[in-house]
């Protein structure tokens, strides 16, 4: 049976919304992001990661208020077609395609260059990224519900990785942590660069259609953002008891670095492990992305998913495999987090208002009609 006829029957419970959310958002940014935060506020940017996490659920907020209209199962392609008309709610649906779509092309790309760095140096770029996209489109292509319990998947099944982060406290210096100082200054760009590891959530408003009772996923979304705000904390906090700031600057991954620490009888470089375990944490990630972008396109051209999605692995693969230095890799990172910055923390917001302000003017158009 093919992708187009199973998506009539992938409708998800509204727990799973939790798993879909946090597994957007703990990706390949918790290898390294304490280094960009401690270079923008310090060791004070402990206090930037809970501000961010706020700010991540009131934007789940909107979007629920947003989508949920009259009642009725909607998606951001409806909205953007109901209250700005087909050709510009069509433009504004591809650029969130487009945004979601370097999104996947930064996840595959970061991953694959970790294992290049950590584990296999001569390994080239195509054959791993090739390998992780095929995976991908055969989970897709079996519906949403396969996605939805991939996320369950790579959230439940590497968590325990959360418990290396206790190894390294054995070298930890508290003293690093004072003075608590808050300068909103430091803070604002810090909340910026944060902005990478939450972004992803916003997909919510793409598979909102696909869960039972939506009204009834919305403790789900500001739970999983509540779990991502304390892994994230956990791993900062950690981080920053461990190194000095002169060695968390100059180490690009910070995280890996961490679990050299960890000491098994069975096996002497824990960081393989994690790597290893790591793709399950980011296959989500890469998984819904290319979701988005292949059901989006199959909505807005009227085409079927399975060449939608086909040509998103496809292009993911190209543009992949064409990022071939840190500093190109870097600032794809940077683009694709500048864009979720804006999106989060403007056009969102901004989409919010308009949609209610619009919403009150045709009740009182109604009420007005209606009292004639």
């Amino acid at each position: 049976m093919s992708i187009h006829h199973k998506q009539g029957f992938s409708h998800i419970s509204p727990f799973l919304v939790f798993f879909l959310i946090h597994s957007m958002q703990v990706g390949v940014g918790v290898l390294g992001f304490q280094r960009y935060l401690a270079m923008d506020a310090g060791y004070n940017a402990w206090i930037t990661i809970i501000l961010a996490g706020v700010l991540v659920h009131i934007s789940i907020w909107m979007i629920y208020r947003i989508l949920l209209r009259d009642d009725k199962k909607t998606d951001l392609i409806e909205v953007h077609k109901h209250y700005f008309g087909k050709y510009i709610g069509n433009f504004l649906s591809y650029a969130f395609l487009g945004y979601f779509l370097f999104m996947g092309i930064t996840v595959v790309r970061t991953y694959v260059e970790v294992v290049q760095v950590w584990v296999f140096p001569s390994l080239a770029t195509w054959p791993l990224t090739l390998a992780i996209l095929l995976m991908i489109v055969y989970g897709i292509y079996n519906g949403f519900r396969v996605v939805a319990g991939v996320a369950f998947l790579g959230v439940v099944i590497p968590f325990f990785l959360v418990l290396t982060m206790f190894s390294p406290l054995e070298f930890a210096n508290p003293n690093r942590l004072l003075p608590v100082e808050f300068n909103i200054k430091e803070q604002l760009p810090a909340i910026k660069t944060m902005t990478l590891s939450y972004i992803g959530f916003e997909s919510l408003a793409f598979y909102f259609p696909f869960i039972q009772d939506p009204k009834k996923s919305q403790k789900w979304a500001h739970f999983g953002n509540g779990l991502s705000v304390l892994i994230y904390l956990l791993v900062a906090l950690v981080s920053f008891l461990f190194y000095s700031r002169i060695h968390l600057e100059r180490i690009i991954y910070p995280t890996l670095t961490m679990w050299k620490v960890v000491e098994l009888p069975f096996i002497e470089r824990f960081e393989y492990i994690g790597i290893a375990f790591w793709l399950l944490v980011i296959t989500p990630n890469i998984m819904i992305s290319i979701w988005v972008v292949s059901r989006g396109m199959k909505k807005l051209l009227r085409t079927s998913q399975k060449s939608t999605l086909y040509f998103t692995a496809a292009t993911v693969f190209l543009f992949a495999i064409s990022y071939q230095t840190r500093e190109s890799i870097n600032q794809l990172n940077d683009g694709v987090s500048n864009v979720g910055f804006y999106i989060i923390f403007g056009y969102i917001p901004v989409l919010y208002i308009v949609t209610t302000i619009m919403r009150r003017f045709k009740k009182n158009g109604t009420k007005q009609q209606n009292a004639k």
